[in-house]
């Protein structure tokens, strides 16, 4: 009986490294927002609506009535402090906006100079976030509607008092990944404006308390 003993305990050993690899494994695929694969598609639209934080490689093109013109972005979010980073064309690149939830400082980072605005407010009302179209969503209960095409889920919302270049919003969502793919923002005759396309997106999957990388109080003498 005793020479049993060893291979007993090796087995229980075996076992638990085995549950614990697939507990941390299905720790990670759970929160990673891969197992949205199965999700129906009420569950990934409240999963969007509701995220907590947001990053993403933004490609965004704006249509005028004589020009168009494409930029490439960095965007991040968590809560109600968003940093952007414009990336591209590369003439006004290193410009960089960060939101603290009360205070928004811009920097140019090429030519060295800093403006802090305090209580700023209109954050919020930025069409280029996507938390903007979340915001825009949620309120206008009677102006939005969800409909599926293929493997892509499309939320949908008209913007009542919005300014007429983004008074209608479509935001698709791969239903495979319950991530973003792009977003369209049309005028009030449903002319394209906006066409942001995402890439790299990572939803809830910031853990900082702060993402904000300044400190009011460093750059007091700034203001």
């Amino acid at each position: 009986m005793k020479k049993f003993v060893p291979i007993i305990i090796a087995v229980v050993l075996i076992i638990f490294i085995i549950f614990l690899f697939f507990g941390k494994s299905n720790y990670k695929f759970l929160n990673s927002g891969n197992n949205m694969s199965n999700k129906s598609a009420d569950e990934i639209k409240n999963y969007i609506l509701n995220m907590d934080s947001f990053s993403a490689e933004v490609l965004v093109t704006v249509t005028s009535n004589k020009t168009t013109n494409t930029y490439s972005l960095n965007q991040k979010f968590k809560g109600n402090q968003y940093i952007q980073e414009l990336l591209e064309p590369e003439n006004i690149a290193g410009l960089k906006v960060q939101y603290d939830g009360t205070n928004l400082k811009v920097d140019n980072t090429k030519i060295g100079i800093s403006k802090l605005y305090e209580n700023y407010k209109y954050i919020t009302n930025n069409s280029l976030w996507i938390s903007t179209f979340i915001t825009d969503y949620k309120n206008e209960e009677n102006e939005r509607n969800m409909y599926e095409e293929n493997d892509t889920i499309i939320l949908n919302v008209k913007v009542k008092n919005e300014n007429i270049y983004s008074s209608n919003k479509k935001l698709y969502i791969d239903k495979k990944t319950a991530k973003p793919v792009k977003m369209e923002i049309q005028d009030i005759t449903q002319n394209l404006k906006v066409y942001i396309l995402y890439n790299k997106v990572e939803i809830n999957t910031l853990q900082e308390e702060n993402i904000i990388a300044f400190k009011l109080n460093e750059i007091e003498n700034m203001i």
